[in-house]
């Protein structure tokens, strides 16, 4: 009995543990810790709005290069528009709550 009793304190201490360690890195990759506010900021947003930005620019080259009309274009340039008034939203409301 007192094995098994060890074997499950054990077992259940190793289990915390690595779900602890597991969390903090999630919590680093989507969280920033703001020393001024001493809170934490969510980044992932912003950090998605650049990959789509990135996205959204090598569409446009990409139908540049295939010589696509320019509807295609126009809309093309339309969503990076959007995409960069996000990011830029996204920054005033951070530099905002600082």
């Amino acid at each position: 009995m007192n094995t098994k009793l060890k074997n499950l304190v054990m077992g259940s201490v190793i289990a915390t543990s690595l779900a602890l360690s597991a969390s903090s890195v999630l919590a680093h990759d989507y969280w920033h810790w703001s020393e001024q506010q001493r809170r934490w900021d969510r980044r992932a947003d912003l950090r998605s709005d650049y990959r789509d930005l990135a996205q959204a620019r090598r569409q446009l080259e990409y139908d540049r290069a295939h010589h696509a009309n320019r509807r295609v274009i126009a809309r093309d340039l339309d969503r990076i528009r959007d995409i960069e008034n996000d990011i830029r939203q996204d920054r005033q409301a951070f530099n905002y709550r600082r």
